[in-house]
């Protein structure tokens, strides 16, 4: 974002749509999370968008929704833009924060409030997956990206790392009802001699892409021969460190589970 008010920012965003939610946060820069009312304001936007435009470089030409936003006029100072946090609070807040506490309850309380997940955290971390699957929807278009782990089963604090988890079980074959009699249609498809292939040559892909094309993606890495194939990455944008999985149904029940043991407890957390 250039440096402009939050208010000249909010109304040119409004020409194209209601807005019923915004956040600011920083990193490698101030960045906002916009929600509109209605996806037609999101189209509006996106429509209105250009390419940019260098004398020097050359453009990798994917369109994501994370966009920047440039004046043609003299820029302005940002005039107390109020962003949300999100990394945690440094050991000298904490342990003064803490020592102000009567009980050893209380300071456990405040300690989960401190470094516990924000709704704006929470909400910028389904973000990313909702832009990955972007990417992956070229190849896999009813694919969904999950997040799991401590970004989502009640664990997690400020800082912790994004896990992600490519969920191709709508078009992967599995419990599909045959007709007992007459004719049908299956799609073509290459086979090979394992499930784990399959994962690790979806994942090569998708890490391909996300390296050449990915807005804001750096130090992709490719770890597909370990355990649990994975492709590794920062996401600069949002200040993520993310891991991309695929068939990792056990993690997916592992988070629900801890989740489920959070609510029924808070002191579990």
């Amino acid at each position: 974002q250039s440096r402009t008010s939050e208010k000249k920012f909010l109304k040119y965003l409004s020409r194209h749509g209601d807005i019923k939610k915004y956040f600011f946060y920083e990193s490698y820069g101030v960045y906002a999370v916009v929600e509109f009312a209605s996806r037609d304001g999101v189209a509006s936007l996106i429509e209105a968008a250009t390419i940019p435009s260098v004398s020097h470089e050359s453009m990798v030409p994917f369109k994501s929704r994370l966009l920047s936003l440039r004046s043609v006029d003299s820029l302005t100072h940002q005039s107390g833009l109020q962003c949300q946090p999100q990394s945690s609070v440094s050991i000298s807040e904490l342990i003064h924060r803490l020592s102000s506490e009567d009980s050893v309850e209380q300071q456990i309380t405040s300690l989960t409030e401190v470094y516990q997940l924000t709704e704006e955290n929470s909400r910028l971390r389904f973000l990313v997956c909702s832009l990955l699957k972007d990417i992956a929807a070229a190849y896999f278009p009813e694919c969904t990206i999950r997040p799991f782990g401590s970004s989502v089963n009640g664990f997690g604090k400020l800082g912790c790392d994004l896990d992600m988890f490519l969920d191709l079980d709508s078009i992967s074959g599995w419990n599909v009802k045959l007709p007992k009699a007459g004719l049908f249609l299956e799609y073509q498809m290459k086979r090979t001699n394992s499930e784990r292939a399959v994962t690790q040559s979806i994942l090569s892909v998708i890490g391909e892409c996300v390296d050449q094309f990915g807005p804001g993606c750096v130090g992709v890495q490719k770890i597909l021969n370990a355990r649990c194939p994975l492709v590794r990455f920062s996401h600069q944008p949002s200040g993520f460190q993310c891991d991309l999985t695929a068939n990792n149904r056990v993690a997916m029940i592992s988070t629900e589970l801890l989740y489920i043991y959070g609510e029924l407890d808070p002191r579990v957390r």
